[in-house]
C-alpha cells in the first residue's frame, strides 16, 4: 500500500512539469545523402516505433511514388501536398529517442526540387509544412497521452473498487458493532433480570424447605 501511495505520488508530482507546448525547430541535419535545411518537432513520447509508423501513415495520406528505410532513415519519393501546388517533393526523414527526457524528435528535410524547403526562400510553403507536422505531433503526443489517461483511470478504477470494498467492510463491522452492543445490553439486562429472579427463588426455596421438613416431622411423629 505504501509503496502504491508513493509511485501515485511521483507520477501526481512529474505531472506538474509536464510541458506541452509542441514547437517546430529549424536547422541544418545531417541525412544520408549530405546536410539539409530541415524541420523539427519534439513529440511527448516514448514509443519511437509508433511514431515512425504513424508518420509513415501521414506520408501516405498525402501520397507518394516510393520509399525506403536506411538506417533509421525513411525516404519517401515525390509526396504530393496538393496546397504546396502541382510539383512534387522529396521528403528525408529520421526518428530519434531521448531516452534521458523520455521524448521523440521527428525531423525532416523537403526538396523542392533543387532546393530544400526553407523560411527565407519558401516562406508560404514553409508555414504550411510547419504546421503538418506541428499537427502531426500534438495529434500523436495527444493520443499517447489519452492512452496513459485509459491506464491512470483503470488504476483508479482499481483503487476506487478498493475503497468501496472497505468502506462496505466498515460498515459491516460498525453494524455487527451495534447488534453486539444491543445484545450486549439485552444481555445485561436479562442479567439483571435473573437476579432478581434467583432471589426470588431463594425465598421460594426457603419456604418449601420448611413445608418438606414440616411433612418429615409429621411422619416421624407418628408412632
Amino acid at each position: 500500500m505504501k509503496k502504491q501511495i508513493l509511485t501515485i505520488a511521483i507520477a501526481v508530482s512529474s505531472l506538474q512539469f509536464f510541458a506541452q507546448d509542441v514547437k517546430v525547430r529549424e536547422s541544418n541535419e545531417s541525412f544520408s545523402n549530405g546536410g539539409h535545411n530541415a524541420l523539427s518537432v519534439t513529440l511527448y513520447v516514448t514509443d519511437v516505433n509508433m511514431v515512425e509508423k504513424e508518420w509513415k501513415s501521414q506520408m501516405k495520406d498525402f501520397g507518394y511514388d516510393k520509399s525506403s528505410e536506411k538506417s533509421n532513415e525513411y525516404f519517401f519519393d515525390n509526396v504530393i501536398m496538393k496546397q504546396l501546388g502541382n510539383n512534387t517533393l522529396d521528403v528525408f526523414s529520421k526518428v530519434t529517442e531521448q531516452k534521458a527526457e523520455k521524448t521523440v524528435t521527428l525531423t525532416a528535410a523537403f526538396d523542392l526540387g533543387g532546393a530544400y524547403l526553407s523560411s527565407s526562400e519558401h516562406r508560404e510553403k514553409f508555414e504550411y509544412v510547419k504546421k503538418v507536422m506541428h499537427d502531426f505531433a500534438v495529434k500523436i503526443t495527444k493520443e499517447a497521452i489519452d492512452d496513459e489517461i485509459k491506464d491512470a483511470s483503470k488504476v483508479l478504477s482499481n483503487i476506487q473498487s478498493k475503497q468501496a470494498s472497505l468502506e462496505k467492510d466498515n460498515k459491516g463491522l460498525a453494524d455487527d458493532i451495534t447488534n453486539y452492543n444491543q445484545k450486549i445490553k439485552k444481555a445485561n439486562e436479562q442479567i439483571e433480570q435473573n437476579k432478581q429472579d434467583i432471589e426470588t427463588k431463594k425465598s421460594e426455596v426457603t419456604a418449601q424447605q420448611k413445608v418438606v421438613d414440616g411433612i418429615k416431622a409429621k411422619k416421624e411423629s407418628v408412632k
